[in-house]
């Protein structure tokens, strides 16, 4: 369906959400049941996910074109009961249907693209949208009561095969612990500033940690309900461990900070494919020094570990660049491997005992 990443259309969204009902709450850490949504864009299946296993699959309608869509993996951040469209308020003739399930493309707020119904039910199972995902309106309901804020999506053009095989480091992670806020905060019913105002929590409040999505902590408020509080105005407990390969940035123009807070300031803007020396990891944001050798912070969501995946089902690792040179390590396929450059026709890597050593790129990459 249409993309609200249209100015016209993103306006007369925002002025239609007083009208919109929030959810009631977020059923995320009531059960240790984890779910994972994957869209196939070639065969337009959705196919949910419980706890490794497909529990439900849903014919849906993709993108005109195949850059429409969004590739790869987005967590879900808002969720929306009857949402309005343009002049179009709730009902029969609303192009989005009944619900709204927003997901996240590069750190936005979950309002440009999203999995929602329809008023066009015979274009379900082909490519007719604008780049959202359609869903038949009594399907997508039921979507809807099965999912939660921070449920990841996989979005992709490749084969299903009943086994989920997306970014693992997206979506919300079960946590324990507590948390202390240090000023007065907004609770989120979502890990975004898109979604809606629980309430707010005062400074000093201690609460109890029950996971962490992105830059946000999902915590147990006073009220019994769950939600979602902003790193930068939480001590969370997490620190930072030592790293050592290069963080890789995934989405162009993104922000090198000074610290690890999205309001921090920003040291330098990095392209797409850019790599930056890793010194530490908090699960949330990496520090790296950066060329001019600053030390400096980058999120989670806009890199991740310059990695090497073995795509053989046995490769030799060798000690040097050269297919003469001594075997030091056998890897199976799947195994990732810290990258830390190239040499010739070789990914040079750093083992998990901290050698530097060679594979070919014909048996990964």
């Amino acid at each position: 369906m249409r993309k609200f990443r249209f100015i016209g259309i993103l306006v007369a969204f925002a002025l239609v959400l007083p009208l919109i009902s929030i959810p009631k709450a977020s059923f995320a850490a009531e059960s240790v049941i984890t779910k994972k949504i994957e869209v196939n864009k070639t065969t337009n299946y959705l196919y949910l996910y419980e706890n490794g296993k497909v529990v439900k699959t849903y014919r849906v309608a993709t993108g005109k074109t195949k850059e429409l869509t969004p590739e790869g993996t987005f967590p879900i951040v808002v969720k929306i009961t009857g949402p309005s469209w343009k002049d179009v308020p709730p009902g029969p003739n609303n192009p989005l249907g009944p619900r709204w399930n927003g997901f996240s493309v590069n750190g936005d707020n979950g309002r440009s693209f999203g999995i929602h119904g329809t008023n066009q039910p015979s274009s379900i199972g082909t490519h007719a949208s604008h780049g959202c995902i359609r869903m038949l309106n009594e399907q997508v309901i039921d979507l809807y009561n099965r999912i939660y804020e921070g449920v990841p999506v996989w979005i992709h053009t490749g084969t299903s095969n009943g086994v989920w095989r997306g970014d693992m480091s997206v979506g919300l992670k079960p946590s324990t612990g507590y948390v202390k806020t240090t000023k007065d905060t907004t609770a989120w019913t979502g890990p975004s500033t898109g979604s809606f105002k629980i309430t707010t929590v005062a400074k000093n409040t201690t609460l109890t940690r029950t996971g962490t999505s992105g830059n946000y902590t999902q915590v147990k408020l006073s009220n019994g309900r769950k939600g979602f509080i902003y790193n930068g105005d939480l001590n969370t407990g997490l620190t930072f461990k030592p790293e050592s390969g290069y963080a890789e940035v995934t989405v162009d123009n993104s922000n090198v900070r000074k610290s690890p807070d999205l309001s921090s300031p920003v040291v330098e803007k990095a392209k797409k494919g850019a790599h930056y020396l890793l010194l530490a990891d908090n699960g949330e944001w990496y520090q790296v020094k950066t060329a001019s050798g600053k030390v400096a912070y980058i999120s989670h969501l806009v890199a991740k570990k310059w990695v090497v995946t073995v795509t053989a089902n046995s490769a030799n690792v060798r000690s040097a660049a050269s297919m003469n040179a001594p075997v030091v390590a056998k890897v199976s396929k799947g195994t990732e491997l810290t990258k830390l450059g190239m040499s010739g026709d070789f990914h040079k890597i750093r083992l998990s005992n901290g050698t530097i050593a060679y594979i070919h790129k014909t048996v990964a990459k």
